[in-house]
């Protein structure tokens, strides 16, 4: 029997106010530190590197593939937990696995023993963006969707900032190690916040109603979906930039304009936050317009597959601009216009199949996410960093982060194939 609050006939799911802000702030928070976790590891890679005698691509099997191979195992596992269970247990759940993974970093003695709990934070972060994307499916109806999924996936900005800020300040003053834990032990405070006040948000009623599938049958409806697959292309390229600069900026800076380890989380993190924020919540609005003025759910994509190609400049300018300034502006601009792909994708994606569908169709977006942006984007800067280096010794990673220069236009073409499908089904 389904352990899964769901609304009884007639009752309305509550939707908006007071519940709906609440549960939203609570996602907020967890997104938060979902990014500021996976954001310490980038933080830090130079000292763990040199302490631990790691090549740049065993960081990039690390801090990509171990963590990607782990977090879509657990993905295709929750997938159909999420649309048939308690979605509030099984946040808590991964929220806790993930912060005591953190913390256990501390005890990292080479490759293999840091590998590992990379992968069971990965395990733990793959139950938030499918409980997420059912919620607020529920809690926000119709065109708002849009921009409720915006703010959510903006509030990854914040996590990297904080993450970046505060990591780079703590290890610095008590080692990387102790970094962890300290972030560890503040996630477990929000677990035990959202165990005591998160409400359980019942079900819309179609779900009650509709048998669930099995898993493997479901993915393949989903993909069935005119113009899903590409749309998960688009969504997953769009993010190969931003899943990599967390794990490899911090690094570039210090080995190619100087930048001390105390410093450089917050000369990343303040121009990224504000460029990702301001530019996730600027597309949300202007797609949420575009959707309303239209009526037609696929109108939001036009946004990022404007300004996804115009982030190339920006991107140009933060690897090869000479000044640190100049690279600091670059980031925000690239943040800005980059962060316009996430929201817009990710309602887009939900609001094109049944209720009872959505932690797989969430689930099916991360895995091409990953595996594009989280394990590919990183192990191939890693490898072509380590090929480069004797050409131009530590300058090498400059044009290792340049292989993804190609990324932006790729994913803007994916979602213009998307929206054409998507378009072209509708009409018959």
């Amino acid at each position: 029997m389904s352990t899964a609050a769901t609304a009884p006939a007639g009752e309305a799911v509550p939707r908006g106010g007071v519940f709906a802000a609440y549960a939203l702030t609570l996602l907020l928070l967890a997104n938060v530190f979902n990014y500021a976790d996976r954001a310490l590891l980038g933080i830090v890679i130079e000292p763990i590197r040199k302490e631990l005698l790691l090549s740049d691509t065993e960081i990039g099997i690390i801090s990509g593939l171990a963590f990607s191979i782990f977090f879509l195992a657990a993905g295709l596992a929750i997938a159909r937990w999420v649309d048939r269970g308690n979605r509030r247990l099984i946040l808590v759940l991964g929220l806790a696995l993930w912060s005591c993974a953190t913390a256990a970093t501390t005890f990292a003695q080479g490759f293999t023993s840091l590998a590992f709990t990379r992968m069971l934070v990965g395990i733990g972060e793959a139950t938030l963006f499918p409980v997420a994307m059912s919620l607020l499916a529920d809690l926000y109806p119709g065109a708002k969707r849009t921009l409720m999924v915006s703010i959510f996936q903006a509030s990854s900005g914040i996590g990297i900032v904080v993450g970046s800020v505060l990591a780079g300040v703590l290890a610095a003053a008590l080692g990387w190690r102790t970094m962890f834990e300290i972030f560890g032990a503040a996630g477990m405070v929000l677990v035990t916040l959202m165990a005591l006040t998160m409400r359980p948000t019942p079900r819309t009623a179609v779900v009650a109603s509709q048998r669930t599938s099995g898993l493997w049958i479901a993915i393949r409806s989903v993909l069935a979906v005119p113009g899903m697959p590409w749309l998960a292309l688009g969504y997953g390229a769009s993010n190969m930039v931003l899943a990599s600069l967390p794990v490899w900026s911090p690094a570039f800076l210090l080995r190619s304009h100087g930048v001390k380890l105390a410093e450089v989380g917050a000369l990343v993190g303040g121009p990224a936050v504000i460029g990702g924020i301001t530019g996730g919540i600027c597309a949300g609005l202007l797609a949420t317009r575009l959707i309303k003025r239209s009526g037609n759910r696929w109108a939001g994509l036009i946004v990022p597959m404007v300004a996804l190609p115009l982030a190339i400049p920006a991107y140009a300018v933060f690897l090869f601009a000479p000044t640190l300034p100049v690279v600091l502006v670059g980031i925000a601009v690239m943040n800005f216009l980059l962060s316009t792909g996430l929201g817009p994708c990710a309602a887009l994606a939900v609001s094109l199949v049944p209720a009872s569908e959505r932690g797989v169709t969430s689930t099916v977006m991360l895995i091409v996410q990953n595996i594009l942006a989280f394990a590919i984007g990183p192990l191939v800067i890693g490898v072509a960093s380590d090929l480069l280096t004797p050409h131009f010794g530590a300058e090498s990673l400059r044009y290792a982060l340049a292989t993804m220069l190609v990324a932006p236009v790729v994913a803007s073409a994916f979602l213009w194939v998307a929206r054409r499908r998507i378009r072209a089904a509708a009409r018959d």
